[in-house]
């Protein structure tokens, strides 16, 4: 390997590796604390292991549009991982993942450093996370500087896993608070309309016309396929 240079977080990234992701995704509407444990081995000394544990804090998301990447906040990282963000910003056509961001920053952690190869603390570390079985929890192979750049790293990657299900949430939510923002006989008439359609099949297309008319079909076209499937 060579020692990176002072800009080069692509090296970081390349040798990034998740030995074991966190089995739940990130919340779509509440905090959620990722403990991570990255495992380095020092440039300088090849049966050393540098073992770096600490916790990743993430926030809510929110909508955004592209346009709004510059919002991303990054709080206690370094110049490293800050170049890598600002280099998926400008790829941000080919990144969809970063159109619905999270706010980060890095917990304190603890570092120790071990008179161990690498290979034989990796095998002792999976062991143990086996064993914790904590649904949170991840264990990263990456490198001792810049070091940051890897958990930034598993940031994204966590945030693309949790992508879908986070769209479907903020949708689900952006839909159910338009409508009831609704005036109460506009969403009186749509009930009725509903539960007349329930009852009477023949109803159904009327009730498509009425959605359509009052501009609400898509917040409501998942019932009203539902009704004639």
């Amino acid at each position: 390997m060579k020692r990176p240079t002072q800009f080069d977080f692509v090296y970081a990234v390349r040798h990034t590796k998740i030995l074991c992701a966190p089995e739940r995704l990130l919340e779509a509407f509440d905090q959620t604390s990722v403990k991570y444990t990255l495992l380095a081995e020092p440039m300088d000394n090849p049966n050393q292991t540098r073992v770096r544990e600490g916790t990743l804090q993430t926030f809510p998301p929110r909508l955004m549009l592209p346009g709004d990447l510059s919002s991303q906040e990054l709080e206690g990282f370094g110049e490293q991982a800050r170049s890598y963000l600002e280099f998926l910003k400008t790829h941000a056509a080919h990144i969809r993942v970063l159109q619905y961001s999270y706010r980060l920053r890095r917990e304190s952690y603890t570092e120790t450093l071990l008179n161990e190869p690498l290979e034989a603390v990796r095998t002792r570390a999976e062991a143990a996370f086996a064993r914790k079985q904590d649904p949170y929890a991840a264990l990263v192979l990456g490198v001792d500087e810049p070091w940051d750049v890897c958990i930034l790293h598993l940031f994204m990657r966590l945030v693309h896993a949790s992508v879908p299900a986070t769209i479907k949430a903020l949708e689900t939510r952006s839909k159910q608070d338009f409508r009831e923002r609704l005036p109460g006989e506009a969403r009186q008439e749509i009930e009725h309309a509903f539960a007349a359609a329930e009852r009477d099949p023949s109803l159904v297309k009327q009730l498509g016309r009425l959605l359509k008319e009052r501009g609400v079909f898509e917040l409501y076209q998942d019932r009203f396929f539902a009704l004639i499937r």
